[in-house]
């Protein structure tokens, strides 16, 4: 074989390597145009189903039917259709600054991409729009558990000019909503405030969430870990970041990002659990747990400096606030950078060349 075939030889494989290198890291963490970030079951652990299957027409039922309760106006649904291994379990939750009917469509639009994105596996989860609402299901048992993972962070590019005095206030912040959540009732845990950093004359803008079917301590337990994360180890010394986990959220920000207030809207009172389980039910129900790995590297490049959202369009940030610029989403799979990649193609190049 001549030196010219080994090198070309030589080149073909260092092409496949690296196409098959983005291929892997890519699939963990999907994103979409309408800033939806999903995971679908990246492990295959619970497997797949078929198209004319009992669980393809339960899942098609449930989803369908999951936002039919107009009487539910705290952006918290929970629901199961089926029986034994065809059964499936559903959990919808808005984030608690959005109004119900924009709840309700968000779900809506969530339900109409999660199928679609993750075809035929039997357990999914997505975030849409920024996070205002997240749609899973499974065919485990999802609710009552405390799950924090799979999950994303992002962080604002931008550094605090006196990190130590502006991580103070965002952990005094942070606490304090952490508090406020957890103590929340069966229809919300969230919390919502802002505080000031005397040294930038900042106003930090912040909010916590926990799916409402944990217990306090469940809830406490998740806000705890995702502060933690990201004031110690993802994000530190950053003016904006979020965590973003299957059972609870955390963001905080230095311009304001939340739509309204909910407590000027008060949610219905609960309605009472139904006895068949296949209806919908905004109680929890026992469930085991499970077990997937940390975030912790860059996954994919940035978007345009105002987007918040890898290969998506700028989020919906209200006008009066400043352009925030981020590193991009985080998760557990290996960083995906495309200058090493080119490099090693141009030397496979240069050395076919010469």
């Amino acid at each position: 074989m001549s030196l010219l075939s080994i090198s070309l030889l030589w080149f073909l494989c260092c092409l496949i390597i690296t196409t098959t290198f983005i291929f892997k890291t890519s699939a963990d963490l999907g994103t979409t145009s309408q800033r939806f970030f999903y995971f679908c079951d990246q492990n295959n652990e619970r497997g797949n189903y078929t198209a004319k299957s009992n669980y393809a027409r339960n899942l098609n039922t449930l989803l369908s039917t999951l936002t039919s309760n107009t009487r539910i106006d705290y952006g918290f649904y929970n629901s199961s259709h089926g029986e034994n291994k065809d059964k499936v379990n559903a959990i919808g939750l808005c984030r608690g600054d959005i109004k119900p009917e924009e709840c309700r469509g968000c779900l809506d639009q969530a339900k109409a991409n999660i199928t679609q994105l993750c075809p035929n596996r039997k357990e999914a989860i997505g975030w849409y729009q920024d996070e205002k609402c997240m749609l899973r299901y499974s065919d485990r048992t999802i609710f009552g558990l405390n799950e924090t993972e799979p999950a994303y962070y992002m962080c604002n590019m931008n550094n605090a000019t006196d990190a130590d005095k502006f991580n103070g206030v965002v952990k005094n912040l942070s606490d304090k909503l952490r508090r406020k959540a957890a103590a929340g009732d069966s229809r919300r845990k969230y919390g919502a405030g802002t505080a000031v950093d005397d040294q930038s004359n900042k106003t930090v803008y912040g909010v916590v969430q926990c799916t409402p079917d944990l217990s306090e301590a469940e809830c406490d337990s998740c806000l705890v870990e995702s502060i933690k994360g990201l004031s110690s180890h993802y994000c530190n010394d950053k003016i904006g970041a979020r965590m973003v986990r299957p059972s609870c959220y955390h963001r905080y920000e230095t311009y304001s990002f939340l739509f309204y207030d909910p407590s000027t809207h008060h949610p219905s009172p609960s309605p009472s659990p139904s006895p068949s389980p296949s209806s919908p039910s905004p109680f929890p129900a026992p469930s085991s747990p499970k077990a997937t790995p940390s975030p912790s590297s860059s996954l994919l490049p940035p978007s345009v400096p105002s987007a918040e959202s890898p290969s998506s369009p700028p989020p919906s940030v209200p006008l009066s606030s400043p352009t925030p610029s981020f590193e991009g989403v985080k998760t557990s799979s290996t960083t995906v950078t495309t200058v090493p990649l080119l490099l090693l193609l141009m030397g496979s190049f240069l050395f076919v060349s010469t």
